[in-house]
């Protein structure tokens, strides 16, 4: 497989018997390590939404390690590669002129670290897509659990300090806000969906609980934009898994399983409504604007007519975290955000970047692959947030990288294996996965 990195990991071992099983456990390790802990990455202690959460000391350390044992980009990464460079040029550029030049370091730093850990996830797919994906899920899907698993404790009073857990009576659990929180569950709970439509064990049943708990936590945070996530996800979800289903009866697995955590869901739901607090809280939350979107000075929709005037006349944008600083409020609008940050270089870029992770991801789907559910769950929740894009800033959050990552990393996958036996991916030290796709 072409790379552009030196394969060191086979020189190393070449000669040591069971090398490459020593280093594949210990990346195999750190890998679910640094994802369980993306539960927590609160930084409202610390003030600044630049300081590292443990999460992201740990996949610094952890991609470090991974490459220089082994692991190499895929040159079939070269699209997104070339779509993120230039948008992280056109806000270096844009950054020159910015009036408030000291914000523009933190937010390239920023960036770019989020651009690279994309590539890594991707490259870690394109590596050894049945165990790679097999810890990267079960890790995300238990640092959701432990997230939801404290959210919950807090909103109903069962744990020490539980107001460091809520805001504005939501649940924001060891997120900074609600809104972030709530789409964070989102994948996590396709995952175990799709986990029990093809599971025929019974202590599979144990992960019932499990999605009955992130339903209730992504209720709790009474986000609007991350009921309305979950939902067109799952619907998503649902289309693409039936129409790439090879036999009536995985249709009817399927079928029967959405059917039952519907009911799950519904039932959670209800008994939270039970509640009058909740129930209050439900009715101000469950409508399509509030008084912050219409408002006619500082109202969402008010800011962003600001914003696309903005862009207009300033195609080479404003620079990089400078709107908020000038104005007072986000556009909440993530496209709008870019265009502004970097100007036209940046906008067009990202939407391009946007489009063909959707586009290509959609057709991975429709390739045979042993992965294929969990392409699919991938394409599903990435498509889902953005949609969700348009309603609020999503460029810093840190499992939207590692969603498009997922994508990127089928994309790759599947191109490299059309392409003939010569460039075949080959798992990076010599352990072949699992043909399910869920042993780690």
């Amino acid at each position: 497989m072409d790379g552009w990195q030196l394969d060191v990991g086979g020189a190393r071992d070449a000669g040591r018997t069971g090398g490459h099983t020593l280093w594949t456990i210990i990346c195999s390790a750190l890998l679910f390590l640094t994802l369980t802990t993306g539960f927590y990455v609160s930084t409202q202690s610390s003030g600044s939404s630049s300081t590292p959460a443990p999460y992201d000391l740990l996949l610094v350390l952890t991609m470090a390690f991974t490459f220089a044992v082994g692991l190499r980009f895929p040159k079939d990464l070269r699209l997104p590669a070339i779509l993120w460079g230039l948008l992280l040029l056109g806000y270096a550029f844009s950054g020159i002129g910015a009036l408030y030049i000291e914000r523009v370091t933190d937010f390239l730093l920023v960036s770019t670290y989020l651009v690279l850990s994309m590539l890594f996830f991707a490259a870690l797919v394109v590596a050894n897509p049945m165990r790679n994906l097999a810890i990267i899920w079960w890790a995300y899907t238990l640092a959701a659990a432990i997230a939801a698993a404290i959210g919950c404790a807090a909103y109903f009073g069962v744990m020490p300090n539980a107001e460091n857990f809520l805001k504005f009576s939501r649940v924001r659990s060891t997120f900074n806000d609600p809104n972030v929180f709530g789409p964070f569950l989102v994948g996590p709970i396709l995952f175990l969906i799709y986990r029990l439509s093809m599971s025929s064990r019974r202590r599979d049943l144990l992960l019932v609980p499990v999605v009955g708990l992130l339903f209730l936590a992504i209720f709790l945070s009474f986000s609007r934009g991350a009921w309305g996530n979950l939902i067109f996800a799952g619907g998503i979800f649902l289309v693409l898994t039936w129409m790439t289903a090879t036999s009536a009866r995985q249709i009817a697995r399927l079928t029967l399983a959405v059917s039952l955590i519907g009911v799950l869901a519904a039932v959670v739901v209800a008994w939270a409504l039970s509640s009058d607090v909740v129930s209050e809280l439900f009715e101000e939350r469950f409508s399509l604007t509030q008084s912050y979107d219409v408002s006619e000075e500082g109202g969402r929709f008010a800011v962003q007519e600001q914003a696309i005037q903005t862009i207009i006349e300033q195609p080479l944008g404003i620079g990089p975290s400078q709107w908020a600083k000038i104005v007072g409020i986000d556009p909440h609008n993530v496209y709008l955000n870019v265009f502004l940050a970097g100007g036209w270089l940046s906008g067009i870029a990202f939407i391009g970047l946007m489009l063909s992770t959707m586009i290509l991801g959609f057709r991975a789907c429709f390739v045979g692959t042993p992965f294929q559910g969990l392409q699919i769950v991938a394409v599903a929740t990435f498509t889902a947030h953005a949609a969700e894009a348009f309603l609020i800033d999503i460029d810093n959050w840190r499992h939207v990288y590692l969603l498009m990552g997922l994508v990127w990393g089928g994309i790759a996958y599947v191109r490299i294996n059309s392409e003939g036996t010569n460039r075949r991916a080959r798992p990076v030290g010599g352990i072949a996965g699992h043909p399910d796709g869920f042993a780690a």
